[in-house]
């Protein structure tokens, strides 16, 4: 009897260890599966996301923001017409991997599928096609401990395989961004798609690249024909701050100068060759060396003159490598800009942009300097200032000289008058031909003995109440 309770007993023993252990492999089995769905769940979301970028890129969209969520566990991006997406990174549940891949003989984008570090196969439907990832987004599903995939919304599933294998990827292999691009890389493909602060700075960019070119044409022209001057200067304001100038000259034209960041970029200039008597428009790197800009017949395109092309810089986005160059539109044709090397040039979001002037003094009382991206400078005379040549005289006594007179600004309301001192006279003759130009004779006296001095005094009329004064300095002659 004994030995039979001692048996019952050993064998309810090992009954439940038995039990035990099961209960322990069920509940493991659990934890698999729930983990495997959890991952097929983002998974599923992940290759929307997938999707959603290439319809991004093929719409040449732009990401306005990029975050990094909890844990690490992946990134939310937003696009600026697609919208949110999510992209989760993969961990060590057992999921097929479902991808993008040209097919490079016909450029298209189709659904591939990859197990583990398997090959990556196209998916193809009932009739052996491959499936085109521009059209519905796949969904993956377990089911019986087997995976299937539906590419007509859940209408059929296909059979892909029993839900084991190796460890699960990502989708995606690495996504890096920095101020211009977030970068997308399958195992198959590369999708860059540049940030909203590239796209806004490149276009505000190009914007006043383009509108300097206009000004310096416009600024060259009219001092080519008549004597301007400056009529007036105010800030021009962007976003509530100060990021150039605008200036009104008496020829009735408006310049707009905005200040230039991008001290080592390339600029655009008019330029003289060896031969030239005009200017032609060239790029011009960071050593001097020139890129004429050329029309669609191969000339070069003219700064100056009757026929005047203004150029017109454009950031343009190769689709080859999906990233925005610099390029000079005139005449109808297209120069891309290159650097010293002969690269092309990247927009960036800090800076590097094409530009014609770096800013304007206007510290003067009597005139602006406007400078130019290579550092030469064009000064302007302000309204109403008053410019002598020469500016002082040297003279013996008993003798005269004729110092000429330019009042910018005058017109037939203006009135003079002359101050002496130091045994001087002086007579003024207006130029009939241009009325803001004349001559002053000052002529010296007998007992002239140096530091004479005229004085020009000027009512700027036409409704001013204004005044100018200038001096001419007369020192004896020995």
């Amino acid at each position: 009897m004994k030995r039979i309770l001692t048996a019952s007993i050993l064998l309810l023993t090992i009954l439940t260890g038995c039990t035990g252990e099961f209960k322990e492999r069920i509940a493991n089995l659990d934890e698999q599966l729930t983990k495997l769905e959890a991952e097929l769940k983002q998974q599923n979301e992940t290759i929307a996301s997938l999707h959603t970028i290439l319809s991004a890129y093929s719409k040449k969209d732009f990401i306005t923001g990029i975050t990094q969520l909890d844990n690490n566990a992946g990134y939310a991006i937003h696009f600026s017409t697609m919208g949110d997406i999510v992209i989760y990174h993969g961990t060590d549940a057992n999921v097929p991997r479902v991808g993008i891949k040209r097919n490079p003989s016909d450029g298209n984008y189709y659904w591939t599928i990859q197990y583990g570090n398997g090959e990556v196969q196209y998916i193809v439907n009932a009739a052996g096609d491959y499936v085109s990832a521009v059209g519905m987004v796949p969904l993956l599903k377990i089911e019986n401990g087997k995976f299937y995939i539906s590419y007509d919304n859940r209408a059929t599933w296909q059979y892909l395989g029993e839900a084991d294998g190796t460890k699960g990827d990502d989708i995606f292999k690495k996504i890096s961004y920095n101020d211009d691009y977030v970068i997308f890389e399958t195992a198959e493909e590369v999708f860059k798609f540049p940030t909203n602060k590239l796209v806004q700075n490149l276009y505000q960019n190009a914007t006043t690249s383009s509108q300097n070119m206009t000004t310096l044409s416009v600024l060259i022209n009219d001092l080519e024909k008549q004597a301007i001057c400056v009529v007036s200067v105010s800030d021009l304001v962007e976003d509530s701050e100060s990021v150039g100038s605008v200036v009104k000259l008496s020829s009735g034209d408006s310049i707009i100068i905005k200040n230039w960041s991008g001290e080592a970029s390339p600029y655009i200039a008019p330029e003289k060759g060896a031969a030239d008597s005009v200017y032609f428009w060239a790029i011009v790197s960071a050593d001097g060396s020139k890129q004429w800009i050329l029309d669609g017949k191969g000339n070069r395109v003219a700064a100056t003159g009757v026929d005047v092309a203004i150029p017109t810089v454009v950031p343009v986005l190769d689709t080859t490598d999906h990233t925005y160059y610099w390029n000079v539109v005139a005449a109808g044709d297209t120069t891309l800009v290159r650097d010293i090397s002969g690269n092309k040039v990247a927009c960036t979001s800090n800076g590097g942009e094409l530009s014609v002037f770096k800013k304007i003094d206007n510290s003067h009382k009597d005139y602006i300097v406007v400078v130019l991206a290579d550092g030469s400078t064009i000064t302007i005379p302000k309204i109403y200032t008053i410019a002598f040549s020469p500016e002082a005289l040297s003279m013996k006594v008993s003798t005269s000289k004729v110092v000429t007179y330019h009042v910018y600004g005058a017109d037939s309301t203006s009135e003079y008058t002359l101050v002496t001192q130091g045994d001087l006279a002086a007579t003024l003759t207006k130029d009939p031909g241009n009325i803001e130009l004349g001559t002053i004779k000052v002529q010296t006296g007998a007992t002239f003995a140096g530091n004479g001095k005229v004085l020009l005094l000027v009512s700027a009329g036409n409704g001013s109440t204004k005044t100018m004064t200038k001096t001419i300095a007369v020192a004896k002659e020995d």
